[in-house]
């Protein structure tokens, strides 16, 4: 029997969920979350989002119960450590003190995991150092998704922070690709209230950077200067009405960010002489908004393409794929 899952991102304004069996997508859902019930990536009112998470599944039809979820990277502790080679109990006990320069609090009020990146031996074959990427997150975070999800009539069997998910696209992208050396990849996620810039060296994730200027910028100048409301300019956007992306004064607004862009971009760069990045992958609602795009592309060094290169299983419609890919390469975990 097909092995079935839901991956699913809460995003600012709007759910993804992507619907695989044995780890090939069927479909993929986006719905427009209610005002202001997710403000700066974290969940205002938890029974109100478990109730709508409820109802689409019920509008879609959803019989999948089992479900992954995406969170974002503010609300957990990343770190990436090398520590002698132990067993995964003598990990348990050691890996919360990898964290005291992040926790001050009470380490037990902490869950902890990782991945390992890396094992080194000695001459003889022996395990002597393990690379790994560690995690730190909330209990009371992690308590509060498994009741939201328990709440919506899911089982929550998966919970990673939203570069995790991303990982997964690259890794099968170069599993599939017979990458010999893992390369460096930069993906930019345009989302709404945020960009968010995520890099990876070596495959491996290294640091995500935040913009604070969305694409609600474009709202903002759209209600503005045609007095009209937020989200009536939000669809004036979507559907580009009367060719309102090509204004003067929205095309500003993409000068700004991709300036911001080429900025971090920069900021990498110089961090990282001798890196391999030749591609800026973009993803995100933001994605859909062409002269953005163009925008980012003309400011930067890189080639500017979209996430969908990655993706190894070719769609004939990516347009929701790329509004949050996440969704998808959280159930390739």
């Amino acid at each position: 029997m097909a092995k079935k899952i839901l991956g699913i991102e809460i995003g600012n304004c709007r759910l993804k969920i992507a619907i695989c069996s044995d780890y090939n997508l069927e479909r993929l859902i986006t719905a427009d979350l209610p005002d202001n019930l997710v403000q700066e990536d974290e969940i205002v009112s938890w029974e109100a989002m478990a109730e709508f998470i409820k109802e689409v599944i019920k509008e879609n039809k959803i019989s999948v119960k089992n479900a992954a979820v995406v969170i974002p990277e503010k609300l957990v502790y990343t770190k990436h450590v090398v520590m002698p080679a132990m067993t995964v109990d003598q990990l348990k006990v050691n890996l919360p003190y990898e964290f005291h320069d992040y926790i001050t609090e009470d380490k037990d009020k902490y869950f902890y995991d990782y991945a390992v990146i890396n094992k080194t031996s000695d001459t003889d074959g022996n395990l002597t150092e393990m690379e790994l990427m560690a995690v730190a997150a909330p209990k009371e975070t992690i308590n509060q998704y498994k009741t939201l999800f328990r709440r919506a009539g899911l089982r929550l069997t998966l919970i990673a922070p939203d570069y995790s998910a991303i990982r997964n696209i690259i890794k099968d992208y170069e599993e599939v690709n017979a990458v010999k050396e893992p390369g460096d990849y930069a993906v930019l996620d345009i989302g709404h209230k945020t960009v968010k810039l995520y890099f990876f060296t070596q495959g491996e994730y290294e640091i995500t950077r935040v913009m604070e200027a969305g694409c609600e910028e474009i709202d903002f100048y759209i209600a503005e200067t045609r007095n009209i409301e937020e989200h009536i300019a939000r669809i004036y956007k979507e559907t580009n009405k009367d060719d309102i992306l090509h204004d003067t004064g929205c095309e500003e607004i993409y000068s700004q960010m991709a300036i911001e862009v080429m900025r971090v971009l920069n900021f990498y760069n110089f961090n990282h002489p001798d890196n391999r990045l030749d591609a800026l992958y973009y993803c995100g609602g933001g994605s859909l908004i062409t002269p953005l795009v163009d925008a980012i592309a003309g400011a930067t060094e890189v080639n500017v393409v979209s996430l969908d290169q990655l993706l190894t299983d070719k769609y004939e419609d990516t347009t929701k794929i790329l509004m949050g890919p996440q969704a998808l390469g959280i159930t390739w975990e």
